[in-house]
Order: structure tokens, then C-alpha cells, then sequence
């Protein structure tokens, strides 16, 4: 194993025990060292990735969210037109993967606190932020282009509403269980945004014959 490579594998288990200790005791019930001990490291490991307990906590959030999203995108065939997809499907899946583990809605409710108990933190997490819709707006170009589609909306505003909305529909459910049926007729809102391009169908059957 390169020296990256190992430097790459200890930061990953520095942060996959911060999100757990910072899930279960919150940020400000969280110690450094606790997370140390849970990633077998000392709390020197800790200042050798990450400047300081805030540093370590907004690259948790970070690391969170790309990989939730990342997999959620993973579970949508790309060569699936828009208006086959399995909607009622994708709703279940989308629902499972937010309430999967009550500790990482504890970490995101912990996230909101602190941003607004750390307002200096505010410019870089809505950078972050801007920077996780951006790939998903990237993803939507790249599919209505791959399969023929049309936007009725700039992708990167339909990507920060579905993260906008995401979140609320995160916490609805928590609040009360019988929100769980609004996630496809959301996705189905979403899906209003895209239709078939006529001239791009067109081309296809003409190139065809």
C-alpha cells in the first residue's frame, strides 16, 4: 500500500467513526478523542487530516452527502427514457436509503445546529452545497442529452429544489410516519420538468431508415 493510499484509507475510518460518534452524541457531546479511540488512532491522527473538530465535522456532512447521492444514482439504469421509469420504485428506494439509520438524521438535524450556531461555517457549507447540486444537475444534463429529452427548468434550480425538498420530505416522515406516500407523487412532480424532444426523436427515426 502506497503512502496515499494509506493516508487515504485513515482518513476514511476517521470519518466513518466521527459520523457515528457524532450521530449518537451530537456535535458538541462528541470529543475527539472518543472518535480517536473508535477509529483505532490517537487524537494526533485526527490533527494530521483535519484542522480542527468543525474541519472534521463539515467533511462528515460532506462525505455524507456525495455518497448518498452517489448510490441513489447508481440505482437508475441510464438507458431508461424518462417517462418509463419505475417511479414507485425509485420512491421506495430513495425513502429506505433516508430512513435507514435514525442516527444519520440525528447527524443532519446536529449539522443544521451548527450551522446556525456557526454562522462563519455558513459561506463554506452553502459552497459544499452548491457543489452537491451541480452533480446532480450534471447528472440530468447528461441524461436528457444521452436519451433526447428537453428541460422546462435550468438543471442546477431543479437540483436545488430536489434537495431543498428532499430534506423536508426527510423530516415530514420523522415527524409522522404517514408521510411516506408523498415521495412519488414528488418525483413525479420532478419528472414534469422533462419531456421527449420531438427534433431529437425525429433524428433518431430518420437515422433509422
Amino acid at each position: 500500500m502506497t503512502q496515499e493510499r494509506r493516508r487515504q484509507r485513515t482518513r476514511d475510518l476517521l470519518l466513518d467513526a466521527a459520523q457515528d460518534v457524532f450521530g449518537r452524541r451530537g456535535f458538541e457531546g462528541a470529543s475527539l478523542e472518543e472518535i480517536a479511540e473508535a477509529a483505532g488512532y490517537t487524537r494526533g491522527a485526527i490533527y494530521k487530516h483535519f484542522g480542527s473538530k468543525e474541519e472534521l465535522f463539515l467533511a462528515v456532512n460532506k462525505r455524507w452527502n456525495e455518497s448518498f447521492l452517489q448510490t441513489f444514482v447508481e440505482g437508475i439504469d441510464p438507458s431508461t427514457p424518462i417517462e418509463e421509469l419505475d417511479l414507485a420504485s425509485l420512491a421506495r428506494q430513495w425513502h429506505d436509503m433516508q430512513y435507514s439509520n435514525p442516527h444519520d438524521f440525528a447527524l443532519g438535524l446536529e449539522f443544521n445546529i451548527f450551522v446556525l450556531r456557526h454562522p462563519e461555517t455558513q459561506e463554506q457549507v452553502a459552497k459544499q452545497r452548491l457543489e452537491l447540486a451541480q452533480m446532480i444537475a450534471d447528472f440530468i444534463d447528461e441524461q436528457t442529452v444521452r436519451l433526447g429529452e428537453i428541460l422546462h427548468m435550468d438543471s442546477l434550480t431543479l437540483a436545488r429544489l430536489s434537495l431543498a425538498c428532499s430534506d423536508g420530505l426527510q423530516l415530514a416522515g420523522y415527524l409522522d410516519k404517514g408521510q411516506a406516500d408523498l415521495y412519488e407523487p414528488f418525483l413525479a412532480l420532478l419528472v414534469t420538468a422533462i419531456e421527449d424532444d420531438p427534433k431529437s426523436k425525429k433524428k433518431k427515426r430518420s437515422g433509422s431508415l
